[in-house]
C-alpha cells in the first residue's frame, strides 16, 4: 500500500476511534463469500474435484463462481441438474471434505480485510454476518483466519433456512442500531438490505453479474477504504 494511502486509513481509524460511544450505534453486517473471503481460491479445486469424481464434464470455473452466494439447496438441485446424485446428503458432505481441506490449506481473504476488521472492532462497531452458508463453513473461513470472535453476530442460512432479508431483521432487532450497513457481492444482500432500511455498499471484486449493483448506495472498490465511507455516511445522516 503506498505510504499517502496508509497515512489516510491511520488517520480515518484513529478518529473512528475517538468517538467510540457512537461508533457502538452502527452496525456493519457482511457477507462472507465474494465480500471477506476469496471464495474462488478454495471453492474451484473443490468442484473440480467433484466434478472429476463423479466423471462428468466440468462447466468451468466462471460457471462454478457464478453460483457463489446461492442458497446450498439451491446449487444442489443446480448440480442435479448436470448429472450428480440426488442425495443431497452425500454429495453435502462430498463437497464439505473437499472444500474445509481446501480452506485449511489454501483459504485466504481479499487484500486488506483482516487488517480493517480488526481496526473497525477496535474503533467499537458492531460487526456482524450474514451468509448463505452454513454455520461450519462460516466458521471455518474465519477461525481459519483467527476472526470469528471479532463478530457480535453471526446468521447463516443453515441455522433456520432464512431469507436474508429475515436474518437483518433479526439482527436489527437484536442490536437496535442508529445506523446500518449491509457489505456484499450480490443480489441476495443488496436486496436483503434494502429491504431493512440499511446502507448498501456493493463490493465490485466480488460475484455479481453485470447490473446486479446498480441500485445500491456505495461501490467499494478496496476493502481498506470501507471505514472512510461509513464515517462520511453517517455523519452525512
Amino acid at each position: 500500500m503506498p505510504a499517502s494511502s496508509l497515512s489516510d486509513q491511520l488517520l480515518v481509524t484513529f478518529h473512528a476511534m475517538t468517538s467510540q460511544s457512537d461508533n457502538a450505534k452502527t452496525l456493519l453486517i457482511f457477507d462472507l463469500d465474494g465480500t471477506l473471503n476469496r471464495t474462488e481460491a478454495t471453492f474451484v479445486p473443490t468442484m473440480r474435484k467433484v466434478y472429476a469424481k463423479h466423471g462428468i464434464a466440468y462447466v468451468g470455473d466462471d460457471t462454478v463462481l457464478r453460483m457463489v452466494g446461492e442458497t446450498f439447496p439451491t446449487f444442489l438441485d443446480w448440480l442435479a441438474k448436470q448429472g450428480f446424485s440426488d442425495d443431497a446428503d452425500a454429495i453435502t458432505q462430498e463437497i464439505a471434505v473437499y472444500e474445509f481441506d481446501s480452506i485449511a490449506q489454501d483459504g485466504q481473504l481479499y487484500p486488506h480485510v483482516e487488517d480493517t476488521l480488526r481496526a473497525l472492532k477496535d474503533a467499537g462497531y458492531l460487526l456482524a454476518i450474514c451468509t448463505n452458508g452454513d454455520m461450519a463453513y462460516t466458521q471455518a473461513v474465519l477461525g481459519k483466519f483467527s476472526l470469528f470472535d471479532l463478530f457480535d453476530g453471526i446468521k447463516t442460512f443453515g441455522d433456520h433456512q432464512q431469507t436474508k432479508t429475515q436474518m437483518i431483521a433479526e439482527l436489527l432487532d437484536e442490536f437496535q442500531p442508529q445506523h446500518a450497513f449491509m457489505i456484499g457481492d450480490r443480489y441476495h444482500d443488496f436486496v436483503a438490505g434494502k429491504a431493512n432500511g440499511c446502507t448498501v455498499v456493493a463490493t465490485t471484486y466480488g460475484f455479481a453479474a453485470n447490473g446486479e449493483a446498480d441500485e445500491v448506495d456505495v461501490l467499494l472498490e478496496r476493502f481498506q477504504d470501507l471505514p472512510s465511507i461509513v464515517e462520511r455516511a453517517v455523519r452525512k445522516d
